[in-house]
Parts: structure tokens; sequence; C-alpha cells
């Protein structure tokens, strides 16, 4: 029995949908997937405080010299030049020294720090011309260490954003051209010195590109830029130079890696009796 024209056109139509609707279904399941799969790589701010690494002046384990200049509002600066010795274990725990060698004012200064999980921070300074050391704790860790403008927790590594601040994930934007998370830290106690943080990390390291420090007031007090950013040899990313600028006191320090090396350190480096040779 043959089709009348308009039913074959009809066929041909219903035909031409099925296989329009077919190719539509299609790419709506290829979106959806690839929109669950994008959600599912999203990392959470708690997670990309895990893997974020480099808030102290050496990350990991090894040995450095740096130098450090302090600038004040009016342009006057001073260098300084430190060696630095860290351990860092799998625990999380970590062990510092830092020890002054130029200028011969300050020269054999040493400050030790002890960082273990769930402890507070321990710290000693050791000043020569006192022949002792000096415990600093309490609320002394956030003082200003040795006229700069870091704080005793901050030049120690003593600051532990991810147990000591609650994340929240700001959007994405970039810094002078690398891709950057966005986090924005509230302080979980109210003993501390700032009233939030933010800070933005490279996407590609998980290290900060850069900090803001807010005052109790939640006006800028301090900026954290890190810059330079160079390979050790075994290809972990570090920045060659630290600057902390206080917006308040138009004061600034500049942290400048000068040679590094990477591999342990013996324990002894990190005792009272080596801080008082």
């Amino acid at each position: 029995m043959k089709r009348s024209v308009g039913e074959r056109v009809g066929h041909r139509l219903r035909g031409t949908l099925r296989v329009v609707w077919s190719g539509v279904l299609a790419a709506w399941v290829t979106v959806v997937m690839i929109a669950a799969g994008a959600l599912a790589a999203e990392l959470s701010a708690s997670e990309i405080l895990d893997r974020m690494t480099g808030t102290a002046v050496l990350s990991g384990s090894g040995q450095a010299e740096l130098e450090l200049v302090t600038e004040n509002a009016r342009g006057q600066q001073r260098a300084n030049r430190l060696r630095i010795f860290r351990m860092e274990a799998s625990s999380g725990a970590t062990q510092q020294l830092l020890e002054y060698l130029d200028p011969p004012d300050v020269r054999g200064t040493k400050f030790l720090s002890i960082d273990e999980p769930d402890k507070p921070a321990q710290m000693w300074l050791y000043l020569p011309a006192l022949g002792r050391e000096r415990r600093i704790a309490g609320s002394a860790t956030q003082d200003q260490f040795m006229g700069t403008d870091f704080t005793y927790d901050e030049i120690g590594g003593g600051t532990t954003y991810k147990e000591d601040y609650t994340a929240q994930r700001l959007a994405d934007t970039a810094v002078d051209g690398r891709a950057a998370y966005v986090l924005k830290l509230t302080p979980k106690s109210t003993d501390k010195k700032y009233s939030y943080v933010q800070m933005w990390v490279w996407k590609e390291t998980f290290l900060p590109l850069r900090i803001d420090f807010f005052d109790r007031s939640g006006r800028l007090e301090k900026q954290l830029l890190t810059a330079d950013f160079r390979q050790d040899e075994q290809g972990k990313w570090l920045p060659y130079r630290i600057t902390m600028v206080n917006a308040k006191s138009k004061s600034k320090t500049l942290v400048q890696l000068i040679s590094q090396r990477s591999g342990a350190v013996p324990d002894e480096y990190f005792t009272l009796r080596y801080l008082r040779r």
C-alpha cells in the first residue's frame, strides 16, 4: 500500500527529529559529565591549605644563606647576612635555626624554633652580648623579630594556617600572570594578631604569591610578596625573594636567598647547647 506524499514527509520529519534529539541528548550528557568531572576536580579551601608550601623563609630540609635588608619609611636601609638550617619531619614537625653572620654588632645572634603538631611552638633567641638565650613565648611570638617587619612566628615558621584559621575559598584570579587560588582565613581564636588573612596561592606549585594581613580593625597591616621563583636540584620551586611591606609604618623587609642546599641537617644544630656556642 502506497503512502501519500504527506505521510512520507511526516515519516521523514519524525526520523530527522529523532536524529536531532539523539544528538542533543548526547551533547547534553557530555556537558553534564564534563561539568561533574570539573566539580570533582575542584579543591576546597582546606585541601588547598593542605597542599600549600613555602610560608616560611625556607621550606623542607636543608640549609641556606640569605641577605635580609630592612628599610624604614625614610628609605634608610640596613643589610644583614644570615645562615639558616631547617629540618622538616614526615610527622609535620619542623626545627629551624637562624644565625646572623654580619654585620659585626649582631654576629652570633641565633634564633631557634621547634614546632611540633598539636603543641605550641618553642622559640629561643640567643644574644652574644648577654651570653644567654631568651625564651620567646605567649604573645611575644607575635612581636617584631630583630627590628624586621616579620614576627617571631612568621620568621620561625610557627604560623600554622591549617590549624589556627578557618579557610574560605574566594574567586580565582591571577597574580603577575600566574593563575592563583584566593583564600580568606579567619582565626579560630581571638588571641591572634590579625582579624583575617587573605592569600593568593599559585595553582601550579601551591606556593603563596601574596599574603595580606589585616589588623583587628579590619585594616591592611602588612603584605607579603614572593618573587624570583627557581627550582632546586630536586625540582622543587622556591621563591628567592620575599618582601614584607608594613602598610602602617611604611617600612619593609626584603629577604633575598643567596644559596641553598637541600638535605638532612644534624639534630645537634637544634639544641640549646648548640645555640650557646
